[in-house]
């Protein structure tokens, strides 16, 4: 058979042009593939961008109205500035020092006050150096006299508490050392009980059984317990919570089971002050609840639409397992014009469903 040379080259011109073309549409598609790799990059980093902004954007609204709520009752707006600063643990202490004043006929503004520091430099008569802004002074003095002093009769009893308190800080319920430590707080519990009886029967004027301190380290240890369950916990000296990472919902969740079961535990020795920092932890945390369920709402309306869950079905427990938390659910409702109202399944026992468009405050 002969060799056609012509043949052969003509072919394996044809192969290279073929390989040529190849290469060619191999590097097209890897120039395609970084595009569109590229544009996926941006079009994330912008979804991205988006969402850092708009959480900045609800964190900067709820920190001015915080700082409204301190000036509302009665803080100046350059301190309430500066108790902002400090971060969410140093406005919820202050609006609890300030609400609590005002229901007691006491300023407690006074007690916040930014000091200023002028340094004479040469001659007194001409020339003083302006004075300048030294930060935000807190008088801990005056608040603690706001609350007024715990009854001698009651001293002993507080420290034990705050010992116990300080000792269960870091331990769950499930702790066979925790048990112990209750089971000494409750005994303390009745005992004082049993003194504000005695008292009364006496015409005793009864004060203050709780101290301060033993009332925010009561409520911040369970508190604690309660945030553990969900990956964060409570710094108690700063009065903040560490580890939220956005679950903003959990956390005002961890601070109502944390009203619920500090205000059953101590109901028997019956002290104003418990009571009061109880209700306004139950309160505060309502309000944020709130504040999110009006988000959800305004980011998915068509919620509102959602079928009402029949009366016989979300009493249920396997109907509550069907839910999330912080679920918007419509719910009947006779006093509503159309049988339904739409409320926040939280899961909180006795606050299972939470309503949270009504404006009465609970």
């Amino acid at each position: 058979m002969g060799f056609s040379l012509s043949s052969f080259l003509g072919g394996a011109a044809g192969a290279g042009s073929r390989g040529i073309e190849k290469r060619k549409d191999t590097l097209q598609r890897e120039k395609e593939t970084a595009e569109a790799r590229q544009w996926q990059i941006a079009t994330e980093s912008r979804a991205d961008s988006r969402a850092k902004k708009a959480a900045r954007a609800t964190a900067t609204r709820e920190a001015e109205e915080q700082i409204g709520t301190l000036i509302a009752l009665g803080l100046p707006a350059t301190e309430a500035r500066a108790v902002a600063k400090n971060g969410k643990g140093a406005i919820k202490v202050a609006i609890g020092d300030l609400q609590y004043g005002r229901e007691n006929g006491v300023n407690a503004a006074s007690y916040y006050t930014m000091g200023q520091k002028g340094l004479l430099q040469g001659d007194a008569s001409s020339n003083i150096k302006a004075a300048e802004p030294a930060g935000l002074t807190v008088d801990s003095e005056g608040i603690r006299s706001m609350y007024g002093a715990v009854d001698e009769d009651y001293n002993s009893h507080n420290e034990q508490v705050r010992a116990i308190t300080n000792k269960q800080f870091k331990l769950t319920p499930e702790d066979p050392e925790y048990v112990k430590l209750e089971t000494q707080r409750e005994a303390l519990y009745r005992d004082m009980s049993e003194i504000a009886a005695a008292n009364k029967a006496n015409n005793k004027d009864d004060g203050r059984k709780f101290s301060e301190g033993t009332v925010r380290a009561t409520i911040g240890g369970e508190l604690n317990r309660q945030l553990l369950y969900r990956g964060m916990s409570y710094d108690i000296e700063k009065q903040v919570i560490v580890g939220m990472e956005g679950d903003v919902l959990g956390a005002n969740i961890a601070s109502l089971k944390t009203a619920n079961i500090v205000r059953e535990s101590t109901k028997s020795v019956d002290d104003q002050f418990m009571r009061d920092s109880i209700n306004a932890l139950q309160k505060n945390a309502i309000v944020e609840i709130r504040i999110n369920a009006a988000e959800k709402l305004r980011e998915n309306p068509e919620i509102k639409t959602q079928p009402i869950v029949p009366a016989a079905d979300y009493i249920k427990p396997d109907f509550e397992s069907t839910l999330t938390i912080g679920q918007l659910v419509r719910i009947p409702d006779e006093s509503s014009p159309n049988g339904g109202k739409l409320v926040m399944y939280i899961g909180v026992p006795g606050m299972e469903y939470l309503d949270v468009f009504k404006n009465e405050d609970e």
